[in-house]
């Protein structure tokens, strides 16, 4: 009977874990069976492309929205692709309703450039034809098609702004408006009738450097001379045959055509789509013991306080949050500021620029510019050891610019009369019922210039240069990426990858294919300690001791929750 008894304990655990086997056999079967032996790896650009993967709601995904396909879903997939013995190459098929910035495009043609260097085909149909970003993406592959009838163009630069001073002077509302300085051109379509011979200037700077971004494209990926990508520029758009002729797609083709020729089609090998690749056999890597990069993602206006109707902000306590939870981690050695912001509030700007500081004196700090890091978005990343930004990232504007509307003649057409009441003789100096006086536009001059000369002060400790060596480059200017690296207000160029691991290298990380993203933490943290107290040690200590065997404890021990340092599988593998 003692036996039986045993043999009734052990029996069902025995079938249990046959279960999980055969479970965990079956998976690994289905997983080896989804991608078929010499099948190419289709890749469908289609609406929006992010950075980093953004995480939506529960409910939103109940009601079937989807998070928009990620820069670090496509890099992941990429490498593991180009390393995969069964995938035969991989099709990049780029559809007209592609949303994607110039640096985002640039971004994914490093990662397209890190697969031809394996030696894993790479190619390139664009069913609708080409815009200048599709263009770009085309160029980073091997070989690119387009449909018979599609378009290629218009290619080159165009921008156009809108001026409303006349309509304004017609409503009776003034603009009045104080910059730091002629470059600082926010308000010119608000109190000018034309474009200043300023902002022309750095403006069409921006449009060179796009536009030799595209020629360089066509020049070195797709081999033509410096005349003929000339002309595939100046004479489009043009039909798909024409661009053949001129050298910028291999071939007219349709679908079915495109896969016949690659031996893609139902007679010979497969497609894979990139979702069922990606569930079936991309793995995300192992954390090993030691520690990690991690990155801060500051996107949106800067702001003090709040969010408005859901658009994401770069908000003061969030973000001083984040910073010392980066700082408080042994987790995470090195951070990486992943930051596109326009600007926004000056004094925002300052107390985050002081938490990077602080962050900046006891870990590595990187910024990387994505689309845009102007104004308030560099005085956030002054303070970095090491600026990245792509050829075409907006930077620069170091200045300050304050405006208010004045409405007393609009008031007076419509026939409403209004009657002001102060004590102080500057009480009413915001008020919109009338210009400022001398003394007050004095006082505001004051208070522009003092800002203007702590932005530079900031910029100048960051860049370790002089005041009077900045302030040229200052003046409210907007610069590209790559005339921001010839100035030196940025000091290479790259996407992500390489913000990362020049992080890594700074901090001795041997990891550079895994980085965590940071965020605020429920707890409210505390100021950073530049210097470490005892107990600061002896945490570390013990913490380093228990990572020995369970490296997850190890992370809880020091930052309290999953709520700081947030790990996904969409944003590991950004490498």
């Amino acid at each position: 009977m003692h036996v039986l008894e045993h043999l009734r304990l052990i029996v069902p655990l025995v079938v249990a874990l046959s279960l999980v086997l055969v479970v965990i056999l079956v998976r690994q079967l289905r997983r080896w069976r989804a991608v078929p032996t010499g099948a190419w790896l289709r890749v469908r650009l289609d609406g929006g492309l992010v950075e980093l993967h953004q995480p939506i709601a529960r409910w939103q995904r109940w009601i079937g929205r989807k998070s928009p396909l990620s820069l670090s879903e496509l890099r992941r997939t990429l490498n593991s692709a180009a390393k995969d013995p069964k995938i035969a190459g991989i099709i990049l098929e780029i559809h007209s309703s592609l949303a994607v910035s110039w640096p985002l495009a640039q971004s994914l043609c490093d990662a397209l450039e890190r697969v031809r260097a394996t030696r894993k085909p790479t190619v390139a149909w664009l069913p609708h034809g080409a815009d200048n970003a599709a263009l770009l993406l085309a160029c980073a592959c091997d070989r690119a098609y387009a449909s018979p009838p599609a378009t290629l163009g218009p290619l080159g630069q165009h921008m156009a702004q809108h001026y409303v001073r006349p309509l304004l002077d017609r409503l009776g509302v003034q603009v009045e408006v104080l910059a730091r300085t002629e470059y600082k051109s926010a308000a010119d379509s608000l109190t000018r009738e034309d474009m200043s011979p300023a902002n022309r200037e750095q403006l069409e700077a921006i449009l060179e450097t796009r536009q030799q971004v595209l020629h360089s494209a066509l020049t070195q990926r797709r081999g033509l001379s410096a005349e003929k990508a000339d002309a595939v520029i100046d004479h489009g758009p043009m039909r798909t045959r024409v661009a053949v002729e001129r050298g910028v797609f291999d071939g007219a083709m349709y679908e079915d055509e495109l896969l016949k020729l690659l031996g893609a089609d139902k007679q010979h090998a497969s497609t894979v789509s990139f979702h069922r690749y990606t569930k079936a056999r991309v793995k995300v890597p192992r954390i090993a013991r030691g520690k990690l990069v991690g990155v801060i993602e500051l996107r949106g206006p800067i702001v003090l306080k709040g969010r408005a109707n859901g658009e994401r902000m770069i908000d003061v306590e969030h973000t001083t949050q984040a910073l010392r939870a980066a700082a408080a981690s042994s987790f995470v050695g090195a951070v990486v500021l992943h930051i596109d912001s326009p600007g926004g509030s000056a004094l925002a700007s300052d107390l985050i620029a002081r938490e990077v500081e602080q962050l900046a004196a006891v870990k590595p700090v990187v910024a990387y510019f994505g689309d845009v890091a102007a104004s308030g978005g560099y005085y956030i990343a002054a303070g970095a050891r090491h600026i990245i930004a792509q050829p075409t990232s907006i930077t620069g504007s170091i200045g300050v610019i304050a405006m208010r509307f004045v409405v007393s003649k609009l008031l007076a057409q419509a026939g409403i009369g209004v009657e002001q009441i102060s004590r102080g003789k500057n009480a009413g100096i915001f008020a919109p019922y009338r210009t400022w006086s001398d003394d007050e536009r004095a006082l505001m001059d004051q208070s522009i210039d003092e800002t203007y000369e702590d932005f530079l002060a900031v910029v100048a400790k960051g860049r370790k240069r002089t005041r009077d060596q900045i302030e040229p480059l200052a003046r409210g200017r907007v610069w590209s990426g790559r005339d921001a690296l010839g100035v030196g207000l940025v000091d290479q160029l790259g996407d992500l990858t390489t913000a990362i691991a020049f992080a890594a290298q700074s901090a001795g990380i041997l990891q550079t294919e895994i980085a965590i993203k940071v965020e605020a933490p429920k707890k409210h943290l505390g100021p950073i300690k530049t210097q470490p107290t005892a107990s600061d040690a002896a945490l570390e200590v013990m913490s380093a001791w228990l990572g020995r065997e369970r490296p997850w404890l190890r992370f809880a021990q020091l930052v309290g929750s999953e709520e700081i340092l947030a790990l996904d599988t969409q944003v590991a593998g950004l490498t």
